[in-house]
Protein backbone atom coordinates (compact mmCIF):
# COMPACT_ATOMS: atom_id res chain seq x y z
CA UNK A 1 0.00 0.00 0.00
CA UNK A 2 3.18 2.17 0.66
CA UNK A 3 4.88 1.21 -2.46
CA UNK A 4 1.19 2.11 -4.55
CA UNK A 5 1.42 5.98 -2.58
CA UNK A 6 4.77 6.47 -4.10
CA UNK A 7 4.63 5.03 -7.49
CA UNK A 8 1.54 7.14 -8.74
CA UNK A 9 4.18 10.05 -7.40
CA UNK A 10 6.75 8.70 -9.53
CA UNK A 11 4.15 8.14 -12.22
CA UNK A 12 2.36 11.61 -12.35
CA UNK A 13 5.88 13.44 -12.23
CA UNK A 14 7.56 14.21 -15.42
CA UNK A 15 10.84 14.34 -13.24
CA UNK A 16 10.01 11.01 -11.48
CA UNK A 17 9.20 9.27 -14.33
CA UNK A 18 12.10 10.62 -15.89
CA UNK A 19 14.39 9.04 -13.30
CA UNK A 20 11.97 6.15 -13.21
CA UNK A 21 12.77 6.01 -17.06
CA UNK A 22 16.42 6.07 -17.20
CA UNK A 23 17.09 3.96 -14.49
CA UNK A 24 14.81 1.22 -16.33
CA UNK A 25 16.99 2.13 -19.67
CA UNK A 26 20.48 2.27 -17.77
CA UNK A 27 19.81 -1.25 -15.97
CA UNK A 28 18.30 -3.03 -19.34
CA UNK A 29 21.38 -1.94 -21.07
CA UNK A 30 23.74 -3.42 -18.24
CA UNK A 31 22.11 -6.47 -17.97
CA UNK A 32 22.63 -6.47 -21.16
CA UNK A 33 26.73 -6.53 -21.26
CA UNK A 34 26.50 -9.43 -18.64
CA UNK A 35 28.87 -11.81 -18.99
CA UNK A 36 30.74 -9.44 -21.99
CA UNK A 37 34.34 -8.56 -22.24
CA UNK A 38 33.80 -5.47 -22.69
CA UNK A 39 35.48 -3.35 -20.45
CA UNK A 40 34.24 -1.83 -17.35
CA UNK A 41 34.41 2.46 -18.99
CA UNK A 42 32.59 0.95 -22.23
CA UNK A 43 29.63 -0.50 -20.44
CA UNK A 44 28.66 2.63 -17.85
CA UNK A 45 29.84 4.80 -21.39
CA UNK A 46 26.57 2.58 -22.94
CA UNK A 47 24.87 2.64 -20.09
CA UNK A 48 24.83 6.29 -19.41
CA UNK A 49 23.75 6.96 -23.12
CA UNK A 50 20.65 4.23 -22.86
CA UNK A 51 20.36 6.51 -19.44
CA UNK A 52 19.76 10.02 -21.18
CA UNK A 53 17.92 8.46 -23.94
CA UNK A 54 15.32 6.63 -21.36
CA UNK A 55 14.91 9.88 -19.22
CA UNK A 56 13.89 11.47 -21.94
CA UNK A 57 11.45 9.14 -23.03
CA UNK A 58 10.62 8.38 -19.01
CA UNK A 59 9.74 12.73 -18.66
CA UNK A 60 6.51 12.30 -21.19
CA UNK A 61 5.00 9.21 -19.86
CA UNK A 62 2.60 11.20 -17.40
CA UNK A 63 1.46 12.61 -20.47
CA UNK A 64 0.94 9.93 -22.83
CA UNK A 65 -0.95 7.75 -19.49
CA UNK A 66 -3.14 11.10 -18.99
CA UNK A 67 -3.68 10.66 -22.46
CA UNK A 68 -4.32 7.41 -22.50
CA UNK A 69 -6.72 7.78 -19.89
CA UNK A 70 -10.29 6.02 -20.48
CA UNK A 71 -12.01 9.46 -19.76
CA UNK A 72 -9.80 11.60 -22.31
CA UNK A 73 -10.44 8.38 -25.01
CA UNK A 74 -13.81 7.90 -24.15
CA UNK A 75 -13.97 12.00 -24.69
CA UNK A 76 -12.23 11.96 -28.15
CA UNK A 77 -14.42 8.40 -28.90
CA UNK A 78 -17.59 10.33 -27.96
CA UNK A 79 -16.70 13.51 -30.05
CA UNK A 80 -16.26 11.27 -32.97
CA UNK A 81 -19.19 9.82 -32.98
CA UNK A 82 -21.05 12.81 -32.35
CA UNK A 83 -19.26 14.81 -35.56
CA UNK A 84 -19.79 10.98 -37.40
CA UNK A 85 -23.66 11.10 -36.33
CA UNK A 86 -24.52 14.58 -36.92
CA UNK A 87 -22.75 15.00 -40.26
CA UNK A 88 -24.29 12.07 -41.40
CA UNK A 89 -20.86 10.14 -42.19
CA UNK A 90 -22.47 7.31 -39.72
CA UNK A 91 -25.84 5.74 -41.06
CA UNK A 92 -28.81 5.45 -38.36
CA UNK A 93 -28.78 2.14 -38.58
CA UNK A 94 -24.58 1.41 -38.15
CA UNK A 95 -25.02 3.53 -34.48
CA UNK A 96 -25.05 0.51 -32.58
CA UNK A 97 -21.79 -1.00 -34.21
CA UNK A 98 -20.09 2.64 -34.16
CA UNK A 99 -20.66 3.32 -30.55
CA UNK A 100 -19.65 -0.80 -29.84
CA UNK A 101 -16.26 -0.29 -31.16
CA UNK A 102 -15.87 2.98 -29.79
CA UNK A 103 -16.76 1.40 -26.16
CA UNK A 104 -13.88 -1.48 -26.95
CA UNK A 105 -11.61 0.98 -27.99
CA UNK A 106 -12.18 3.58 -24.96
CA UNK A 107 -11.58 0.08 -22.52
CA UNK A 108 -8.50 -1.06 -24.37
CA UNK A 109 -7.06 2.33 -24.19
CA UNK A 110 -5.11 2.52 -20.71
CA UNK A 111 -3.77 -1.22 -21.68
CA UNK A 112 -2.44 -0.03 -24.92
CA UNK A 113 -1.22 3.34 -23.09
CA UNK A 114 1.17 1.24 -20.49
CA UNK A 115 2.51 -1.28 -23.27
CA UNK A 116 3.21 2.00 -25.66
CA UNK A 117 5.11 3.13 -22.47
CA UNK A 118 7.04 0.29 -21.77
CA UNK A 119 7.90 -0.16 -25.54
CA UNK A 120 9.42 3.41 -25.60
CA UNK A 121 11.41 2.76 -22.37
CA UNK A 122 13.00 -0.27 -23.72
CA UNK A 123 13.78 0.89 -27.19
CA UNK A 124 15.30 4.39 -25.35
CA UNK A 125 17.28 1.90 -23.85
CA UNK A 126 18.34 -0.21 -26.77
CA UNK A 127 18.69 2.88 -29.12
CA UNK A 128 20.90 4.55 -26.11
CA UNK A 129 23.31 1.64 -25.80
CA UNK A 130 23.89 2.12 -29.18
CA UNK A 131 24.65 5.97 -29.24
CA UNK A 132 27.08 5.40 -25.75
CA UNK A 133 28.83 2.07 -27.56
CA UNK A 134 29.62 5.19 -30.21
CA UNK A 135 30.70 7.75 -28.07
CA UNK A 136 33.06 5.08 -26.14
CA UNK A 137 34.46 3.99 -30.14
CA UNK A 138 34.93 7.66 -30.31
CA UNK A 139 36.41 7.98 -26.70
CA UNK A 140 39.24 4.90 -27.74
CA UNK A 141 37.19 2.37 -25.15
CA UNK A 142 37.08 -0.02 -28.04
CA UNK A 143 37.44 -3.89 -26.96
CA UNK A 144 38.83 -5.05 -30.07
CA UNK A 145 40.95 -2.32 -30.60
CA UNK A 146 44.57 -3.32 -28.68
CA UNK A 147 46.54 0.02 -29.63
CA UNK A 148 49.40 0.39 -31.02
CA UNK A 149 51.75 -3.00 -32.71
CA UNK A 150 54.14 -2.86 -29.84
CA UNK A 151 51.76 -3.00 -26.95
CA UNK A 152 51.79 -6.07 -24.76
CA UNK A 153 48.08 -6.92 -25.51
CA UNK A 154 48.59 -6.45 -29.59
CA UNK A 155 51.47 -8.68 -29.60
CA UNK A 156 49.50 -11.39 -27.31
CA UNK A 157 46.81 -11.12 -29.78
CA UNK A 158 49.18 -11.37 -33.16
CA UNK A 159 50.48 -14.98 -31.87
CA UNK A 160 47.53 -16.61 -33.33
CA UNK A 161 48.56 -15.09 -37.01
CA UNK A 162 52.62 -16.09 -36.69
Amino acid sequence: MLAGKYMRGIANSPVGSAVAGGAAAAGLSALGNVGSDKPGERIAAEALGAGLLGGAVGAGLPALTKYASRESAGNRVGQALDLGINSGAIPKEQIGTYATAGRNLVNASPGLGAGLAALGVTAAGGLGGQVGGGVANMMGIDPENYGGSNTMAARYSMQGYL
